[in-house]
């Protein structure tokens, strides 16, 4: 999960440490490309919390950040989000004579699935680049910035057999717009993510999965795919990512549904 956070802290000696000075947070980015951090820190002697710390920061391939922030409140705590499913994070407390004390962390299960449906769309043998995602630029919540985004599942009515791939990176033809779409009301300031469901061709990128599926001829059959589990290996940082489809037997009418999960 990329959402975790310390219980409310303390300044006080505590735990065998004496007053509490600093608080120091190392990131290692174990993941495959890199990553967006979002850290916080709350200042709990007050209600509501008012922040005293607030970073957002890049993490490449294989790097590790530290970051220190000086306490001056008794009680307080930090949150973290981040958008690489393999990133490390460990929060110490450094007490006034220098030692170090490691932060249990918790994770927070804080998500949504963003989707977007297409139907009847004329295919053929050649590849269709159906429906098409990438981060929204535009946000300014720190936050969504930092979310993890991954492909999730999908779903294709279809009366042929076919095939589909999801296609990393490259460039798509058409529009990538905001949310809500004709199909999907999902509030702007609800994803991280804009749509491309006007698109046809991808050039480019690299295939991250692919798939085929039956079909019936004179009637439809829907092919569903999980990819949360699969693990795919992207970088939707600066990537795109496209759900391309074909039919294996002449031409079809199919209907489609992509789906994103975003947790932040």
């Amino acid at each position: 999960m990329p959402y975790l956070f310390t219980n409310t802290l303390t300044s006080r000696p505590t735990r065998g440490l004496g007053t509490i000075s600093q608080v120091v947070v190392k990131v290692v980015n174990n993941g495959s490309s890199k990553a967006v951090v979002y850290i916080t820190g709350l200042n709990n002697d007050v209600t509501p919390e008012t922040l005293f710390a607030q970073e957002l920061f890049e993490v490449n391939y294989r790097e590790v950040v530290t970051k220190t922030y000086n306490i001056t409140q008794i009680y307080f705590q930090f949150n973290a989000v981040y958008s690489q499913e393999q990133m490390q994070i460990q929060i110490f407390l450094v007490d006034s004579s220098g030692i170090l004390a490691p932060v249990p962390l918790e994770q927070l299960e804080v998500s949504r699935i963003t989707s977007e449906f297409r139907e009847n769309i004329a295919v053929t043998t050649s590849d269709f680049a159906l429906i098409s995602f990438r981060r929204n630029a535009a946000v300014v919540i720190p936050e969504a910035v930092a979310a993890e985004i991954k492909p999730d599942s999908l779903d294709i009515l279809a009366s042929t057999p076919v095939r589909y791939k999801i296609v990393a990176g490259g460039t798509v033809n058409g529009t990538f717009v905001s949310y809500p779409t004709p199909t999907t009301a999902i509030p702007v300031t609800e994803t991280a993510l804009q749509v491309n469901y006007t698109c046809t061709t991808v050039t480019g990128g690299r295939v991250i999965t692919q798939g085929i599926g039956s079909g019936i001829a004179g009637a439809y059959q829907n092919v569903a795919a999980e990819l949360a589990d699969q693990q795919l290996q992207y970088d939707l940082t600066d990537e795109i990512i496209t759900l391309v489809v074909s039919s294996l037997a002449g031409s079809d009418n199919l209907a489609a549904v992509f789906r994103m999960s975003e947790q932040w």
